[in-house]
């Protein structure tokens, strides 16, 4: 277990990304990890240089409970933090777990409070009483703000403004419910980093498709903590994708996350096989088809480099750029992927070639392999794909042009 001075260090980044996804992959319908996968996913996740995990809730069950302390310890580099409620005796489980760092969450929105049969003061009460309890132990401790986006801003403020005084390490402006956009996270966040001056930090909810936009108009704002998971597994249309706010912060926000790109693929690789959701091809970052084109190559033969047909260079990721022949290549693109399988085509061929390969591509319903493209190579060079009547139509096609 590290001293909350230990922890601090280990998180002392310009921006901190936290991974939620040990916790929220189960909360994802349908998922269900066994305790050696999630084991396997807090190492390679360590591996990626990620500075905080929550490995779950104690309170849950025994089973998190064994789950939670047997990560704890690993030996990790990262700190290990857990997810509570504002309850002493969710509290002790987590001490019980030798983790280092609590989550502490409360919900602050009326909408929400009056579903529950709760009040403000209620609220507070709980609030001083769980801090203060974690504080006495020496654990980090992140106050989770939750369904922040519809609370009123005098409550939300009182929040942020009392954990300060508490000796929260970091408040947490929770969308829960995923209902933020970026413009009310950007000036909610740019207020509480002003008026706290602590640590700010977000969880954004996926539910309209906002939440990386969210957590991007945060960390412009100043939030310098992010929790988010793998691939944005979690409840409903679950998180903010880590890899896509670990790429953002990189490349958009130029900022050093500590965090190796190429090995968080290895990490979705792993939690895609032990959940069941695969990767789809056009997922950002990590997607198949992210780096394939169907265009992309000049008339030098040469590909295109990123700043021409790309964001950024796919190699940041560990991705490879990819020309797939289709529909809509191109002759030079054609040319391209032959001439990388060694095989080189006459020019006077390729107009005509590439018209074989779009009807065969429209046939398809799809792209062609590189090994149905090269058959098709062979086909042409034998002759096989005229018939007696094409014959006849190209000779008759030739005297015109003769004529």
């Amino acid at each position: 277990m590290k001293t909350r001075e230990e922890v601090t260090k280990c998180l002392d980044r310009d921006i901190c990304i936290c991974d939620t996804t040990i916790r929220d992959s189960e909360n994802a319908s349908g998922v269900v990890l066994s305790n050696t996968e999630k084991y396997r996913i807090a190492k390679l996740l360590d591996n990626a240089g990620i500075a905080q995990i929550n490995a779950g809730i104690p309170m849950a069950s025994a089973e998190e409970r064994k789950t939670v302390k047997r990560i704890a310890r690993m030996g990790l580099m990262a700190s290990i933090m857990t997810s509570n409620r504002a309850e002493k005796s969710d509290i002790d489980l987590s001490l019980d777990c030798g983790v280092d760092s609590v989550s502490i969450a409360l919900p602050i929105s009326d909408i929400q409070l009056e579903a529950r049969g709760w009040n403000r003061k209620w609220v507070m009460d709980k609030f001083y009483e769980s801090i203060e309890y974690a504080k006495e132990h020496g654990l980090y401790v992140s106050y989770v703000m939750e369904d922040a986006p519809r609370a009123s801003n005098p409550f939300l403020m009182k929040c942020a403004l009392d954990a300060k005084d508490l000796g929260a390490d970091r408040v947490v402006y929770c969308d829960s419910v995923g209902v933020a956009n970026p413009a009310d996270t950007y000036e909610k966040i740019k207020t509480i980093v002003n008026a706290t001056e602590m640590d700010v930090g977000v969880q954004m909810r996926n539910d309209f498709g906002m939440a990386t936009a969210n957590t991007f108009a945060a960390m412009k704002a100043g939030a310098k903590f992010v929790d988010a998971s793998i691939m944005g597994i979690g409840s409903r249309a679950g998180n903010a994708p880590l890899e896509e706010i670990a790429l953002t912060a990189e490349e958009m926000l130029r900022v050093d996350t500590g965090i190796d790109l190429p090995t968080l693929k290895i990490v979705a690789d792993n939690l895609a096989k032990a959940s069941g959701r695969r990767i789809w091809e056009s997922k950002p970052v990590f997607g198949s088809g992210c780096f394939a084109q169907e265009g992309g190559v000049g008339s030098d033969g040469e590909m295109a480099s990123n700043e021409v047909l790309e964001p950024y260079d796919p190699t940041i990721v560990g991705g490879v750029r990819e020309i797939v022949i289709g529909k809509h290549s191109t002759g030079d693109s054609i040319r391209y992927v032959l001439k990388k399988r060694g095989l080189d085509i006459h020019p006077s061929k390729l107009g005509p070639f590439t018209a074989l390969v779009k009807q065969s591509a429209s046939d398809l319903h799809r792209s062609l392999t590189p090994e149905e493209l090269e058959d098709l190579y062979y086909d042409m060079e034998n002759g096989d794909f005229l018939d007696d009547e094409d014959a006849d139509d190209g000779k008759k096609d030739d005297e015109i042009i003769d004529e």
